[in-house]
């Protein structure tokens, strides 16, 4: 009985030493490998724009302080930041550059309801009115209190007007974030546009940039894009927002939804169901990109002056686009 006595209890003491030897085993080796592969929400940095802070699979909204300068005047920039819990690119998507077209920014108020940054990669940040001076004093195309237009105004200028402030806060504050820019327009209180459509820069940025940019404005899923001529030497020269964003070498395009500030689902849905198209072409979220099968490059643009000052009557046999 003793000899059996003294084995079991060697046997007992063998055992517990190799349990043991497995378990430091396993927490040196095979735990940080399962950890990494099923935390990655705890390894990934916060992402961090101005004074905002989101932590992976988070949503945030806040406000873009844009200080008064010489003109005392005050105004922020309203957006919402989706930072996903893997990996993956920046998506600017901005809205409101000209603040009464309003398809745009319906569509980037419903666009976040649709989105869970939990089941994301990379980061969305949608800048839901990017001119809200112009969008409360109900302006056409130009600040009411500097009379600029700020979708000419970029680079911006630290201590210029307020379109200036503004654009300047989106050049060196979004713009240096982004993988790639969307800017988003549609036909403002005096413009009656044709079918939505994406546009890019065709030569513009150079040949990445150039090419990820066909490949954004492709993947929006309509059937007409617009290739815009020209290339800029110098961001002071690259005054409009895509412009800007492309002579920095982020890929962009610019996107027209909607006629004299109508607001209406026929514009507004082409928007948000673009940006998801595009957000799955980049593999942001889940799916397959609406992509169409033969789309309508149009390059050649031309521009009409009336010899007569007055009020333009629309003939109606003529429809936009015909």
């Amino acid at each position: 009985m003793l000899v059996r006595d003294r084995y079991q209890e060697a046997s007992k003491y063998q055992f517990r030493h190799l349990s043991k030897t497995i378990v430091h085993w396993f927490l040196t080796l095979v735990a940080p490998i399962a950890f990494a592969q099923s935390g990655s929400e705890e390894l990934r940095e916060p992402f961090r724009l101005m004074q905002l802070e989101v932590s992976a699979g988070e949503r945030v909204s806040g406000k873009l302080l844009v200080n008064g300068g010489v003109d005392g005047v005050e105004t922020f920039i309203p957006v919402t930041v989706f930072h996903g819990r893997d990996s993956g690119p920046v998506l600017s998507l901005i809205a409101g550059i000209h603040g009464s077209e309003y398809s745009p920014i319906i569509s980037m108020q419903r666009l976040p309801e649709l989105l869970d940054p939990q089941a994301m990669a990379g980061t969305v940040i949608i800048v839901h009115i990017a001119n809200l001076p112009a969008f409360q004093g109900r302006s056409v195309y130009f600040g009411p209190d500097d009379l600029k237009n700020l979708t000419r105004s970029f680079p911006g200028k630290v201590d210029g007007t307020v379109t200036e402030r503004m654009a300047f806060t989106l050049s060196e504050e979004i713009m240096p974030l982004s993988d790639y820019l969307i800017d988003i327009h549609s036909g403002d209180g005096n413009e009656n546009l044709r079918l939505s459509y994406p546009a890019y820069y065709a030569e513009a940025g150079g040949t990445e940039v150039v090419d990820q940019s066909r490949r954004l404005a492709v993947a929006f899923g309509l059937e007409t894009i617009v290739q815009f001529s020209g290339s800029y030497s110098s961001l002071d020269d690259a005054i409009y927002t895509s412009a800007q964003s492309v002579t920095r070498g982020i890929p962009s395009i610019d996107v027209e939804s909607g006629e004299l500030g109508v607001i209406d689902d026929v514009f507004i849905d082409p928007i948000t169901d673009g940006a998801l198209s595009v957000l799955r072409e980049l593999g942001m979220v889940a799916g397959e990109p609406i992509v169409p099968a033969n789309p309508l490059f149009m390059s050649d643009r031309a521009r009409v002056y009336s010899e007569y000052e007055g009020i333009w009557h629309k003939n109606m046999l003529v429809q936009t686009g015909d």
